[in-house]
């Protein structure tokens, strides 16, 4: 559903101007600023805030509380001006969020060169389904997602995806060629997905970057996110030595762990971890 049907307005401006400054509480006290003489409030199944919408002179102005808490002060700002209330889903809510910044960033970024091989895809999807076998629904997150192969195939074997990448070049491309969808894409910082993401039942990680001396602090930190956030992960990466310091971070992080090599793929996804809780 569209964040604007849910509001039940026909043009809303929200004030935070990309998902990832969501959890930012200062954004909220921006809102309860702005003179206004009329509001719209959004509650979950919980009655719980979601969104606070005010009419200004310019038009009308929203705020986003899906990730961060709402206050007070909102409350009492959508009385005082004799709101209307809707209703939703904290799920709803999130992928009707996840869409607007989606179709935002696809709007205002250029993609990308096409860099999608149907041979790695199939090479992939093989791997999962050997791993996982196929799904029934269950949420797979999908951690530097680039332009959504690994998106696109999760989906071909029944899984939901949540993609998740912070190169917007690459999320418009595979926005335009349908592999990443609107409603399951962000545009985060890896490092900081729980910030972003509840857990879920399984993470990939496909071809984790080059994890050297120079990188090793900075997928430490990608991958431990992922591992807190997943029941089962599976990282794939060139070499048997990037596998191993994987492994060695999931033990680390009190995980189980395993490295396997894939004969099926001389390069991009060679060595895989598999990592359980």
């Amino acid at each position: 559903m569209k964040l604007l049907d849910i509001l039940g307005l026909p043009k809303v401006d929200l004030i935070e101007p990309a998902f990832n400054v969501l959890p930012d509480e200062s954004y909220t006290n921006n809102l309860l600023a702005l003179p206004a003489d009329k509001a719209v409030l959004v509650v979950d199944e919980e009655e719980w805030p979601v969104a606070l919408a005010v009419r200004t002179e310019q038009g009308w102005k929203g705020t986003n509380f899906i990730l961060r808490g709402p206050t007070v002060e909102v409350v009492e700002r959508y009385e005082e001006l004799g709101g209307e209330l809707r209703e939703t889903t904290q799920e709803s809510w999130m992928r009707a969020t996840r869409e607007h910044y989606s179709l935002a960033l696809q709007r205002a970024t250029p993609p990308s060169m096409e860099d999608f091989s149907p041979e790695r895809a199939s090479l992939v999807k093989r791997l999962i389904k050997k791993t996982w076998g196929e799904a029934d629904g269950e949420v797979c997150l999908d951690c530097g997602c680039g332009s959504g192969m690994g998106a696109a195939v999760l989906r071909d074997l029944g899984f939901s995806s949540l993609a998740y990448d912070n190169d917007p070049s690459l999320l418009s491309l595979g926005l335009s060629k349908g592999r990443l969808l609107p409603e399951e894409t962000m545009l985060i910082d890896a490092s900081l997905a729980t910030h972003y993401v509840r857990p879920s039942e399984y993470g990939l990680a496909l071809m984790a970057g080059t994890i050297n001396e120079y990188t090793t602090l900075v997928w430490k930190g990608i991958l431990k996110e992922l591992m807190d956030l997943c029941r089962e992960t599976m990282v794939t990466v060139e070499s048997q030595k990037e596998a191993d310091l994987v492994r060695l971070w999931a033990l680390g992080a009190g995980r189980r762990a395993r490295v396997l090599e894939n004969l099926n793929d001389a390069f991009y996804d060679r060595w895989i971890c598999l990592i359980e809780e």
